[in-house]
């Protein structure tokens, strides 16, 4: 078969062009002296920068961060380049960059923007960390429920046989109510590790009805920090889930406000709805969350509080429950409504009425 000999244009042949912007990714191709002679249309849909505006111009001439990222890598000898972490109208995002050369016709450079695949692929992560911790965590409760049982029941008898001894009976209150500290971790270690083993169930979760008894349960802890809750959510915004579960959510992220917030705080709790789902608000006044520590929130054991003060269960466990209901959670910190504070997020599926089926 004839060879079919190539253009002396240093620009592409008319066919490879229309195969490049036909890509679904990003194309460019610059000729021997760096100027654009191709941005294909997911380009142009990345950057929001035009064919018309570009083609003909020096590669230095593009706006930044484009012409200090294609400048740097083709500057370099790797012919690939992952996960570029990239910053665009104020949205991470996530890019592979591979060249190839032309030879007489230039240097191609390909953009893939890999953002959704990188945040499934952090989820999916997450999701499998969480498992595993939740196995390790469940052996972990069962061998330390056993001794500390025991030890809380040494003490009660030890305390009831010298009754008189004000020292004795001191030191044994001591000792039963660090057993129940304890005790309490290990509950919610196997809460943790069993999130997801019952069957969950799917009814109508009013969210105001859910915020009241979140609210009435923690008012019971006189020893916390005193604030004032103010349940905003509205009667008629109502969830699809497990209520339980769901309670179990919101008493952790209301404890979790109230621990982070001055005495005499406000914290609210608002509800709004979207199409399909309906999201419940948790907005606090504290310090908020360092920027540096958001991504490590939802990690088991990870905690921001005093040495002693927290497990770092407890959003771990939130977040594994809001999963379950095919739902998301999300911090705003600072909070979109205080210039300090944190808003945690929780969207759920809408709750819809079945259709009755006709009688017969």
């Amino acid at each position: 078969m004839k060879e079919i000999p190539l253009p002396a244009s240093p620009s592409p042949c008319h066919a490879h062009l229309q195969y490049l912007q036909q890509l679904p990714m990003g194309s460019l191709v610059l000729d021997e002296n760096h100027r654009l002679r191709l941005w294909n249309r997911a380009l142009q849909l990345l950057t929001g920068m035009n064919e018309s505006q570009v083609l003909g111009l020096p590669l230095c001439a593009l706006a930044s961060p484009w012409t200090e990222l294609f400048d740097d890598f083709i500057n370099k000898n790797a012919p690939h380049r992952h996960k570029q972490r990239l910053i665009l109208a104020g949205k991470t995002h996530w890019l592979n960059l591979h060249k190839a050369g032309l030879g007489e016709q230039g240097l191609l450079v390909l953009v893939e923007d890999i953002s959704e695949t990188w945040l499934l692929e952090k989820h999916l992560m997450h999701s499998e960390r969480l498992a595993s911790i939740g196995r390790l965590a469940a052996g972990v409760a069962h061998e330390i429920g056993n001794p500390i049982t025991a030890i809380a029941c040494l003490a009660q008898n030890l305390r009831e046989e010298r009754e008189n001894d004000a020292e004795i009976a001191q030191i044994c209150q001591q000792i039963i109510e660090q057993s129940k500290r304890v005790s309490r971790i290990v509950r919610s270690l196997l809460g943790f590790a069993h999130a997801g083993v019952r069957e969950l169930a799917r009814e109508p979760v009013n969210l105001a009805q859910l915020a009241a008894e979140a609210i009435a349960l923690l008012s019971l802890d006189q020893q916390s920090t005193p604030v004032v809750f103010h349940n905003l959510c509205a009667p008629e915004h109502v969830a699809s889930g497990d209520a339980p579960r769901l309670l179990q959510v919101l008493l952790n992220l209301l404890a979790n406000a109230r621990d982070a917030s001055p005495p005499g705080a406000a914290i609210r709790i608002r509800s709004t709805i979207h199409e399909d789902s309906v999201e419940l608000l948790v907005e606090d006044q504290g310090s908020g969350i360092p920027k540096d520590l958001k991504n490590r929130l939802f990690e088991p054991f990870f905690t921001t509080k005093e040495p002693g003060q927290g497990t770092g269960l407890g959003l771990a466990l939130a977040y594994a429950i809001v999963e379950e209901h095919h739902g998301q959670i999300t911090l705003d910190s600072p909070s979109a409504s205080e210039p300090l504070g944190s808003c945690f997020r929780v969207r759920l599926p809408s709750y819809t009425a079945e259709p009755s089926s006709a009688g017969a």
